[in-house]
Formats: structure tokens, C-alpha cells, sequence
């Protein structure tokens, strides 16, 4: 199975590069043993999921940036990854990542949260470009 889903991820399929990166983190293996988890490889996965902008890759990597708050970089990339989110979802989900946006952009300085929002704008507006490129060809 993971040999099918690794040959998706490399071929751009951001649903698998996501499982596959939830499957490095965990560190499952086609046995179904858990061995020890690959955070590299499994950022590598989640980075290219979320630069898709697939909203779930997204939220994952706020919540790991999150997680990491005692470095306050990472606290402005997570509000911006969640910001991003955001806006990709609905309902209850997009409730529970403006919550989680909240919770954390309280404790940035307003510099930070500027620094977040401007991720968040100039990520939407690449990705804008990048469709109109792909429209044209």
C-alpha cells in the first residue's frame, strides 16, 4: 500500500502526500507495527499537501508549529498556516481552526500577527498566480 501511495505523493496528489505524511509521523509501516515515526519526511509530505493548499495539510502543520511555541517563529507560522486554512473550510471545521487561530495570534505581538497575515497574503496571492498560469497553458 505504501508503495501506491508513495507514487501518488511524488506525482503531485496532495490527499496522498498528506496520508503519507500522517504515516511517516506515526511511523506505521505496510505490517501495521509501529516503528519510530520520520518528522522530516513527514514536514517534507505535509509542506507539499499544504502548498497545494489542501485545508487539512494545512491545519496539521499549524497544530505542529503550535505545538512548538517556546520558538516564537513558529507561533507566527502556525497562525498564518491556520489563517490559511481557514479559508478553505466550512462548518465546525473552519470553527475549530479560527479558535485555534485565536487562541495563539492573542499572545503575538501585533508585529507578529502582521508578519502571520502577510504569510497568509502573499501565499493567497501566489497561488492565485499559479492558477492563472495553469488556465493559460
Amino acid at each position: 500500500m505504501k508503495g501506491h501511495l508513495l507514487k501518488a505523493a511524488e506525482g503531485g496528489n496532495a490527499e496522498a502526500q498528506f496520508n503519507l505524511a500522517v504515516i511517516c509521523e506515526n511511523g506505521w509501516i505496510d505490517s501495521r507495527y509501529v516503528v519510530e515515526g520520520d518528522r522530516r519526511e513527514a514536514m517534507r509530505w505535509l509542506n507539499a499537501a499544504a502548498e497545494q493548499g489542501l485545508p487539512r495539510a494545512q491545519i496539521k502543520l499549524a497544530e505542529i508549529y503550535a505545538g512548538e511555541s517556546h520558538k516564537p517563529e513558529n507561533s507566527v507560522k502556525a497562525c498564518g498556516w491556520y489563517l490559511l486554512a481557514v479559508a478553505g473550510l466550512n462548518g465546525i471545521h473552519r470553527q475549530n481552526a479560527q479558535s485555534a487561530y485565536q487562541h495563539i495570534s492573542d499572545r503575538l505581538t501585533p508585529a507578529q500577527t502582521a508578519k502571520a497575515k502577510r504569510f497568509a497574503e502573499e501565499w493567497t496571492e501566489k497561488a492565485r498566480t499559479a492558477r492563472r498560469v495553469n488556465v493559460r497553458a
